[in-house]
């Protein structure tokens, strides 16, 4: 069986926010990730914009064991080995996860995880049953309306039971999104990092401010509204 890994695109010592990067993968498939798969490097632009942010965040992108999901849900073991690494690094310091597909899965499994604040699901693979992100975190999915592998329905219908639970949870429908993210490419990426740059102003040392335009104000009502459902 491989290992998982975690690699840093942005490591400073005084970090005060982590992302954690979680990449997509399949319903079932025991064959190893490499470095090189395409559902593994799709993530790697995100991570790049991420560690560019104002500020002193790091960030580590996860490299599951396996491409599926399987019955073991190993990826979810990936994910709590790696955020356990991560809290060894930067002890009580905030932490996004940001997932895309069975990554967005894993993000929502361990968004209960201890210092986890904020959960990003791109073009997420949702299930009525999986646990949610509890109190104290914001969740916010994004996905597109010609997503043809996950069902934007059921990431709507998650986000509903959250809000109605009294959860901050956003919904951001993208127009034309595909789920590989290649189509508005630059907006999925932009609405990430202004995510993570908004949440984490305060550690962060920024203004709170979002750009303006149509992303900041995807943003800024999603972060001062507690819960919403936008469409870009």
């Amino acid at each position: 069986m491989p290992l998982a890994s975690l690699s840093w695109d942005a490591r400073p010592a005084d970090a005060t926010v982590v992302a954690l990067v979680l990449h997509g993968g399949a319903v079932d498939g025991h064959e190893p990730n490499r470095a090189w798969s395409h559902n593994v490097a799709r993530l790697v632009p995100f991570a790049r914009a991420l560690a560019r942010v104002p500020g002193p965040i790091a960030v580590a992108r996860l490299r599951f064991r396996v491409r599926g999901w399987n019955a073991e849900a190993l990826p979810v073991e990936d994910a709590r080995w790696a955020l356990t690494q991560v809290r060894t690094a930067y002890p009580g310091v905030p932490i996004a996860l940001v997932g895309h597909s069975m990554g967005g899965r894993v993000a929502m499994f361990t968004g209960d995880e201890p210092d986890v604040r904020l959960v990003v699901g791109l073009a997420p693979w949702v299930e009525s049953r999986d646990p949610r992100p509890g109190p104290g975190r914001r969740t916010v999915l994004i996905h597109g309306d010609r997503d043809i592998i996950c069902s934007l329905g059921r990431t709507r219908r998650a986000v509903e039971q959250m809000q109605a639970d009294g959860l901050d949870a956003s919904l951001v429908r993208i127009a034309r999104g595909d789920h590989a993210m290649l189509v508005r490419a630059r907006l999925w990426t932009v609405l990430v990092t202004d995510l993570v740059e908004a949440t984490f102003a305060r550690e962060l040392g920024g203004s709170g401010e979002p750009r303006s335009g149509p992303v900041g104000a995807v943003v800024a009502q999603i972060v001062h509204s507690g819960g919403a459902t936008i469409d870009i």
